[in-house]
């Protein structure tokens, strides 16, 4: 019976020892790596949040990509709007300089000329280009949007306005899209100057217009400054626009704010599922360690007695 309870005793001290040993080693596992645990099945419900965590955290990710590339984006095509209505004002001062006719007709002819440049500098920047797409052309992004015909026409081929398909966009957040484009018919127009008298819509039916006045021996002033009111409008019309956009960068920049609050929350969440406290787990490792040397202690000297009962 002694040998028997001795045999028993020995196996459930070495039980023990074998426990707090595996204890010492996941508490020195903490210390390590930093972590609670590494393993799945060591913490399935943590281990479960935190991988939720990861992939909204993932998503935040995609997120600001996308209002990185929108925020670019608009802030060329914004640079372009304010380049345009600059060139258009330029428009309107010559168009008022030709329409008093104070300088006669080497005035008139010089302000064509300059007209005439400045109508060739918007067209370029309708067909403007961002990271290789035109910006201008709707879905048909690889395409030009506008061409200068020889008989003055401006020939839009870019995605018509009315087609929904004209517009591209960008998710912010979830189910919160900003728009990149607008079509470029919507924004500049067309000239047709094939038809008697000429036809279009416009920004681009305004310039043509104008300059057909201009181009009348002599000039025809009242012709010019009934265009002016125009010019105007259509200077109005791309500030409009410009702002339609600008309202949507700020829009981009409040959801950037809050996705930056949200993920200081969740890696905060992730934290504290994951990391291991280290003044805690270094309390805790020297109490374990105590206690499994007290342990081999207990568990020698009883070998050492068991011995004796066999001497």
């Amino acid at each position: 019976m002694l040998i028997r309870s001795t045999a028993y005793n020995n196996s459930n001290m070495m039980n023990s020892l074998i426990e707090q040993q595996n204890k010492l080693y996941d508490i020195y596992n903490q210390l390590n790596t930093g972590k609670k645990f590494t393993n799945i099945s060591e913490n399935p419900m943590d281990s479960t949040s935190i991988m939720d965590l990861n992939k909204l955290l993932q998503k935040m990710e995609t997120y600001e990509n996308n209002i990185n590339n929108a925020t670019t984006q608009l802030n060329y095509q914004d640079e372009t709007f304010s380049t345009i209505i600059e060139k258009m004002q330029r428009i309107n001062d010559l168009a008022i300089q030709a329409a008093n006719g104070a300088g006669g007709p080497e005035t008139i002819k010089a302000c064509k000329i300059e007209i005439n440049e400045l109508k060739e500098s918007i067209v370029a920047l309708a067909n403007t280009q961002y990271n290789g797409t035109y910006i201008f052309s709707g879905a048909n992004t690889t395409t030009q949007p506008y061409s200068l015909e020889d008989d003055g026409s401006i020939v839009y081929h870019g995605t018509p306005s009315d087609d929904a398909g004209y517009l591209r966009r960008l998710e912010i957040s979830d189910g919160i899209y900003v728009d990149l484009n607008v079509a470029g018919d919507a924004l500049f127009g067309n000239f047709d100057n094939t038809t008697d008298p000429p036809t279009g819509e416009g920004l681009f039916k305004v310039l043509g217009d104008l300059e057909a006045a201009l181009n009348l021996d002599p000039a025809d002033t009242k012709q010019i400054t009934a265009q002016l009111d125009n010019i105007q409008n259509s200077i109005s019309h791309v500030a409009e626009v410009q702002s339609i956009f600008g309202a949507s960068s700020a829009k981009m920049e409040m959801t950037q704010n809050m996705i930056d609050e949200n993920k200081i929350i969740m890696e905060s969440q992730k934290q504290n599922l994951q990391e291991a406290d280290q003044a805690e787990i270094i309390s805790e490792y020297i109490k374990q360690n105590y206690a499994y040397q007290a342990s081999m202690q207990a568990y020698t000297i009883i070998q050492n007695q068991s011995l004796l009962n066999y001497m």
